[in-house]
């Protein structure tokens, strides 16, 4: 199925590559969509801080627990800073597995000109400081292919891989994202990851759904998804503790500031 899904995404993506290039404005996104990269880096000497906040339990409104509003919750914060020349680096910390992940991501092209698609390689390392794990350390890659559609739909395809999750080794996948950008700097983005059939955790595929605004130098973004997973590994391997259902509705936040902006 993965394979299938991969398939078909590449030649959506691919097929406007046989088309003459256009030359379209550069998408008004950040770095990232919901959890997955976007194909774009930070801008050279620009520092980012951004905050995320997934709740941990299923939004009920019967629970009384006010749609897992009550709930404890995955708080993650990372720091990042672009280099110029297409190139950012960043730390990010996840109270999950009290992970940190660190990445370099390198903007190879961007949309419009000479180049009909956007594409970014980014790579790092994972290190879960949890008690009572064996296989602390990981390694993993994302490739980011974006193209612009209709002047104001940006679909992303993106596949990925890592060397080691908490119960899969050399776990593989592919991440599909779109966003649509309304009027008065509003998005609406959605994101689907397929099940990674070699997990052993009661795993559907992931999806998540976001609202965001964005002002000069921020971004705002409401988060609907089913899975709490904001890392590199987790998101491969499908494999979060207690796994999450097709139908789990968690509710949450990003929260992005910029400087100088």
């Amino acid at each position: 199925m993965t394979r299938m899904l991969l398939a078909a995404a590449l030649l959506a993506l691919a097929w406007p590559a046989l088309a003459v290039a256009q030359n379209l404005p550069e998408p008004e996104l950040g770095d990232q969509l919901i959890n997955l990269p976007t194909h774009l880096s930070l801008p050279p000497a620009t520092l980012q801080v951004i905050f995320t906040h997934r709740f941990g339990e299923v939004a009920s409104g019967a629970s009384g627990d006010l749609f897992g509003l009550d709930s404890a919750a995955d708080i993650g914060i990372g720091l990042g800073m672009g280099f110029g020349h297409g190139i950012e680096a960043e730390l990010y910390r996840s109270s999950l597995f009290k992970q940190y992940e660190t990445s370099v991501k390198w903007t190879a092209a961007r949309q419009g000109g000479s180049s009909p698609l956007g594409l970014a390689i980014r790579a790092g390392s994972e290190f879960r400081a949890v008690s009572g794990l064996t296989d602390r350390w990981a390694g993993f890659v994302q490739v980011v292919l974006s193209r612009r559609v209709a002047g104001t739909l940006d679909l992303f395809l993106v596949p990925m891989y890592a060397t080691d999750t908490p119960t899969l080794r050399n776990a593989k996948n592919v991440g599909f994202g779109a966003s649509l950008h309304l009027v008065h700097a509003w998005d609406l983005s959605a994101e689907v990851i397929p099940v990674n059939h070699d997990t052993t955790t009661d795993a559907s595929f992931a999806w998540a759904a976001a609202i965001t605004k964005r002002v000069r130098g921020h971004a705002f973004l409401f988060y609907f998804g089913n899975s709490r997973a904001t890392t590199a590994d987790l998101m491969t391997a499908s494999d979060l503790p207690g796994g999450f259902k097709r139908g789990d509705l968690r509710l949450g936040f990003n929260l992005i500031r910029r400087f100088p902006e």
